[in-house]
C-alpha cells in the first residue's frame, strides 16, 4: 500500500498535462500512487496519459464526462494511499513537495491538512509573482471565513481523518468544491500551510476560474455566509440588513475597495463593529484562551487598520471618502501601525496626492516656466 495517492482528475487537459505528469513523477519522495482520472475527454489526454510507461500511473477513465467534483470523490474512494495529494493537470508540482508535506504530517499527527505558499504562471511558465497564505492554524480558520487560504492543487491531507470525520467533496458547490470541504475540516479539524513555494499555480483562459467565474462568486458567497452564520447564527446575520453588512464585511476583509465606494463613514463603522463581534464569536467557538484572543485579535487590529490606509488613498483619489476621518479611525484601531514601513509609504503617497501638494507643485512649474521664458 503506497503512503500517498496523488489524484488528478483531468479533461480535455491536452495542453499542460505532460508538465503536471512530469512534475510528479520527478518527485524525491517515491513512495505513491499518481490515480489519474480521465473523465471522458475528447482530445490527446489518454494518449499523452499512455505515452508514460511508469507502474505508479494508475489510470481510471469515466464513460462519459462526470465533472470535476463527482470525479474527485471517485478517485477518494479508489486511492490507496494513507495521505491524499491533489494535483491539477494544469499546474507544476515543485519535486520537493510531496516528502516536505509528507514529513510535516507524519511530525503533526494532528493535523489533518496541510497545503503550500505556490508561484502563480502565465500560459508559458513564466512567472508571475509569488504568493503567501496563512500558516498558523488559527489564522487560516479565520480567513476561511472570507476566502480559501489553500490552492487546491497544493493541499495533502489525511484520508482517513478527512472521509470518516467530515465526508467528501460536496457536489452543491458548484466550482467551490475545495473551498467548502476546507472550510467543513477547518470547523473540527487542524490545518496548516507551509511556508515554502511548492506549486506553481497556472493562470490561463480556459482555467475553471476563469470560465466559470460568475457561478465561482456566487457559490464562494453562499459558502462564506454559511460560515458567518455558523459562528453568529441565521436569525442574528438575518437581523444585518439582509446580509448587506455581511458583503460589507468580505469586501473590508479581501480589500475589495469598488465593493465600499457607496459606503459613508458611518456605515463603514457599523461594519468594523461587525467584524469584531464576528471575532468574538469565532474565539467562543474555538475555545481560544485569553491569550490566543488577544493575540488574533490584535491581528485583526493590524491588518484592518492597514486596509483602512488602502481605502483612505483609495478614497483620496476618488475624492468619496474625507481621508483625515478614514486615518482616524485606522489609528484608533492601531496607533503603532504609524511605525510601520508599509504606513509611512502610504502615508506619503497620502501627502503628494492631496488636492493642496498639487497645487503647489502646479504653481512651482508655472513658476519655473516663467523663469525659463
Amino acid at each position: 500500500m503506497p503512503k500517498v495517492t496523488v489524484l488528478m482528475p483531468v479533461y480535455n487537459g491536452e495542453f499542460y498535462l505532460r508538465e503536471a505528469i512530469d512534475s510528479i513523477l520527478s518527485q524525491t519522495f517515491q513512495d505513491f500512487e499518481f490515480l489519474i482520472i480521465n473523465d471522458g475527454s475528447t482530445d490527446s489526454t489518454r494518449e499523452i496519459i499512455c505515452s508514460y510507461d511508469d507502474p505508479r500511473i494508475r489510470l481510471i477513465d469515466n464513460d462519459y464526462n462526470l465533472g470535476l467534483t463527482q470525479s474527485l470523490n471517485k478517485g477518494l474512494k479508489l486511492a490507496e494511499g494513507e495521505f491524499i495529494a491533489r494535483q491539477d493537470a494544469d499546474d507544476i508540482s515543485e519535486p520537493e513537495r510531496l516528502v516536505k508535506q509528507v514529513d510535516f504530517l507524519e511530525t503533526h499527527p494532528k493535523v489533518a491538512l496541510v497545503g503550500t505558499w505556490y508561484k502563480q504562471i502565465d500560459t508559458q511558465g513564466n512567472l508571475i509573482c509569488k504568493c503567501q497564505l496563512p500558516c498558523d492554524c488559527t489564522q487560516i480558520r479565520w480567513n476561511t471565513l472570507f476566502y480559501s487560504p489553500f490552492i487546491h492543487s497544493a493541499v495533502m491531507f489525511q484520508k482517513s481523518s478527512v472521509l470518516e470525520q467530515i465526508g467528501f467533496y460536496n457536489k452543491v458547490a458548484i466550482h467551490a468544491e475545495d473551498y467548502e470541504l476546507w472550510c467543513r475540516i477547518a470547523l473540527r479539524l487542524k490545518i496548516a500551510n507551509l511556508s515554502d513555494y511548492l506549486i506553481q499555480w497556472r493562470i490561463h483562459p480556459s482555467s475553471v476560474t476563469a470560465t466559470y467565474e460568475n457561478i465561482q462568486q456566487d457559490t464562494t458567497l453562499w459558502i462564506q455566509i454559511s460560515n458567518i452564520e455558523h459562528l453568529l447564527g441565521a436569525e442574528e446575520v438575518k437581523r444585518w440588513s439582509n446580509g448587506i453588512h455581511l458583503k460589507s464585511i468580505i469586501a473590508l476583509w479581501l480589500g475589495e475597495l469598488e465593493e465600499l465606494k457607496d459606503l459613508n463613514l458611518q456605515q463603514l463603522n457599523q461594519v468594523i463593529e461587525r467584524i469584531f463581534h464576528l471575532h468574538h464569536a469565532f474565539c467562543n467557538y474555538y475555545k481560544l484562551d485569553w491569550e490566543e484572543s488577544k493575540k488574533h485579535r490584535n491581528e485583526v487590529l493590524i491588518y484592518l487598520s492597514t486596509q483602512l490606509l488602502e481605502l483612505a488613498y483609495d478614497g483620496l483619489e476618488r475624492e468619496e471618502y474625507n481621508t483625515l476621518q478614514l486615518l482616524n479611525i485606522a489609528f484608533r484601531l492601531n496607533f503603532s501601525i504609524l511605525l510601520t514601513k508599509k504606513t509611512m509609504l502610504l502615508f506619503i503617497k497620502l501627502i503628494i496626492g492631496t488636492r493642496l501638494f498639487r497645487e503647489i507643485r502646479q504653481m512651482t512649474q508655472y513658476k519655473f516656466r516663467l523663469e525659463q521664458d
